[in-house]
């Protein structure tokens, strides 16, 4: 590492105009490199076929019958119950923890279907977003990495629509169900699917975007695609379809805030949209009239937005039947105005990511990308606190999209504080993204996105389905409710404050984006309604929800839980520094980096304090091996070149790139040791830890790292001479 390092400073200083600044940040990482020494790594895999015992949490599902369909009600998803009729006493409210598939992770081998969902239910998911199914579309049927086939659109690939036929059926025995998505990425092509030609020298562009929604044709087809999808895979009637989601990411509203609409619809789209346009002034204002007012044109986007989604929910409704939920697209993706646009929908959905990547030449360059090595809690959970001002009050609210992406050094702690905070918003579904991308299902090494592989987040994933799903981590007491009126609405649109609700709420209306951390917050479309104090009222710090169990302290950058199931501590508490989260304390031991995602839950349904079988994750950051290293050693994250604060992975020895490969590696896997002692206050008298291994069996005991004293276990875990591991099981004898 040291050598590498120093020629890498050599090859910076000649290569960069900036060569002191690069200098001193290398150097500056040298001086760092004892705190992650070989030594404070293990090798680490997960065996997901044979995972059992405590890190299975397949036990929170139970095959889908008709009595599960899901309907909406009262602003949630519910099951119909066994009368099968919804709003009855029957009815039962349903959370949702999911993941996605994209591509061709959506058309697994039929022998491959079954051990899937096995998989995905023992991480305690019971929903799998669909995502990515009509992008690149199958020259060879046989490739089933698409629900289209190149033929005129839309053409369904038969050998797909067989092989996510029995995916469903695996979900349903599984009790998982699915999200459908219907256009992500398709792009439409004029001399095959009858479209207008673009201009010569300009083509459609990426996914469609956002002609798809303007011009009647497009409209016309998608509402085919619609109808053939839902009627090819039988989903009338079957309680495997939990909602189904029109448009990925997409609105006119978006389009025309970021500059997008006016590049992409030229020639005949030009045209259309000007006729659409007068149209909507003759409709508003009569014959021959201008615009009235400069917020015109952002109505008839809304509208026109409204118009799209209207067409593609009556295709849904006939296809699919009158009770499935559906979506429009997301938040992020029309801000406060989708309030407008998306009021025939049945829920509001959104995304975010902590630390997405940066492709600084190349779009999805995989050897070619940078992170900042962000931290949600260290980043005082902004994206949290965005996602909480986007709920609608009155409809359920997904996340169906989120991830801190591999090989981000905190993303343990994405799931659990996520599913923490969840559940305290009262939020009805959150889905990480994503499980698997293609078919490398028994990959032993991270990639990109994906869960499938990375074990850094693996380990806490099940017991974060467990917290959200079951109401260990209570809902708030005291909602907060945000009358937003069409005039603030209207200022965010023109103020391009798309992406970013709160701080739209917060430019117009004086909200305080912090309130989310004391109470549940939605917002709704009203004009009278004067803006509650509450809303306007930043909390104190550290914050602390209104149920006593979520404390943040955005100063020390620590997140910590505290319910009668579960306890966790998550963040920077610095090494050496006790912190306390309920039942649980921990202090880092010397050498440890600093930060940590350490969460105790109950197996047996009691108090911590009486609980007498807990599972205690502790997992660590993950990378994988240099190719071609013998022996094999640890690929490092690095400065990206010529940077001081964006970071990559090390690249393979010749080959010229500034980026190890983010879709792959080579096994070994290396978990970072996350030294530390953990008290737990128990009545128990004796309490016996068990390291478990990727499988989830216990290994040896750990002898002599447990301690009692009165009222509590002090417990010295991933020490020198242990066996190493992300998880354990904790017992009374």
């Amino acid at each position: 590492m040291r050598s590498w390092l120093k020629d890498r400073i050599q090859k910076s200083e000649v290569r960069s105009q900036k060569g002191e600044t690069v200098r001193v940040a290398c150097v500056a990482l040298l001086l760092a490199l004892p705190a992650v020494a070989e030594d404070r790594f293990y090798q680490f895999v997960v065996e997901q076929d044979r995972l059992s015992g405590a890190v299975d949490f397949g036990f929170l599902n139970r095959p889908l019958t008709p009595a599960d369909r899901l309907f909406v009600r009262d602003g949630h998803f519910y099951r119909v119950g066994r009368d099968g009729k919804p709003n009855t006493r029957d009815d039962e409210r349903v959370r949702l923890f999911g993941a996605n598939l994209c591509f061709g992770g959506n058309f697994p081998e039929e022998a491959d279907a079954s051990r899937i969902a096995r998989r995905l239910r023992k991480l305690g998911i019971n929903v799998v977003r669909l995502h990515h199914m009509d992008s690149s579309p199958d020259r060879e049927p046989q490739e089933a990495r698409s629900l289209l086939t190149t033929g005129r659109y839309p053409t369904l690939n038969p050998v797909s629509v067989a092989r996510l036929r029995a995916l469903l059926d695996a979900f349903r025995a599984e009790g998982i169900y699915v999200n459908l998505n219907l256009h992500v990425g398709y792009v439409f092509r004029p001399s095959v699917d009858g479209v207008p030609a673009m201009p010569e020298g300009h083509s459609i562009p990426i996914q469609s975007k956002p002609l798809h929604i303007l011009h009647p044709r497009m409209i016309q087809l998608q509402t085919e695609y619609t109808r053939r999808v839902i009627e090819a895979l039988k989903l009338k009637g079957d309680p495997v379809l939990a909602m189904v989601e029109i448009d990925n990411e997409s609105s006119l509203v978006e389009a025309h805030q970021r500059g997008n609409l006016e590049r992409a619809a030229l020639g005949e789209y030009k045209a259309e949209l000007e006729r659409q346009w007068q149209a909507y002034l003759r409709a508003k204002y009569g014959e021959g009239a201008a615009a009235k007012s400069p917020d015109d044109y952002w109505l008839f986007l809304t509208d026109r937005d409204r118009h799209y989604l209207r067409r593609m929910l009556e295709a849904v409704r006939e296809a699919a039947g009158a009770l499935v939920p559906v979506a429009g697209t997301q938040m992020g993706y029309g801000g406060l105005l989708n309030l407008d646009s998306h009021a025939d929908l049945s829920y509001q959905d959104n995304h975010f990511y902590i630390d997405h990547y940066n492709f600084p030449n190349v779009r999805w360059d995989a050897r070619d990308w940078r992170i900042r090595d962000a931290s949600a809690v260290g980043s005082g959970l902004s994206a949290y606190l965005n996602m909480a001002a986007a709920r609608e009050a009155g409809k359920p609210y997904t996340v169906s999209e989120f991830n801190q992406n591999w090989p981000n050094r905190q993303a343990a702690e994405i799931d659990p504080t996520l599913a923490a905070f969840g559940a305290f918003q009262d939020w009805d579904s959150i889905m990480h993204f994503a499980y698997e991308h293609g078919r490398s299902w028994d990959t032993r090494v991270p990639s990109g996105f994906n869960l499938n592989g990375d074990w850094t987040k693996f380990p806490n994933v099940g017991q974060s389905a467990w917290m959200f799903r079951t109401g260990a981590v209570r809902a708030g007491k005291q909602p907060v409710k945000v009358p937003v009126p069409l005039a603030a609405r209207l200022q965010a649109a023109r103020e391009k404050r798309i992406g970013n609700v709160a701080a739209a709420l917060a430019a117009t209306l004086g909200y305080q984006p912090e309130v989310a951390l004391a109470h549940p917050v939605a917002i709704e479309a009203a004009e009278r309604r004067p803006v509650p104090e509450a809303a306007r009222a930043k909390p104190a710090m550290p914050f602390r929800s209104d149920t006593g169990e979520l404390t943040y302290d955005r100063e020390q950058k620590v997140f910590l839980l505290a319910a009668s199931q579960a306890a966790g501590v998550f963040g920077f508490p610095g090494v050496g520094r006790k912190v306390t989260a309920g039942a649980m304390d921990v202090e880092l031991a010397a050498g440890s980096r600093g930060f940590v995602a350490a969460l105790v839950t109950a197996l047996d349904e009691r108090p911590l304090a009486r609980s007498r079988r807990m599972l205690l994750s502790l997992p660590g950051y993950t990378l994988g091996t240099l190719p071609a290293t013998d022996p094999p050693r640890r690929q490092q994250l690095i400065p990206y070149p010529d940077t001081q604060d964006w970071w990559t992975l090390e690249p393979e020895p010749g080959s010229g790139r500034p980026s190890g490969n983010r879709n792959g590696g080579s096994p070994p896997v290396w978990m970072e040791r996350v030294e530390c002692f953990v008290t737990l206050r128990s009545r128990l008298n004796r309490l016996m830890v068990y390291p478990l291994d990727g499988a989830g069996a216990r290994l040896k005991p750990l002898e002599g790292a447990v301690t009692r004293s009165q009222g509590s276990f002090r417990i010295h875990l991933q020490a020198d001479g242990q066996e190493l591991a992300p998880w354990y099981e904790l017992v009374s004898p």
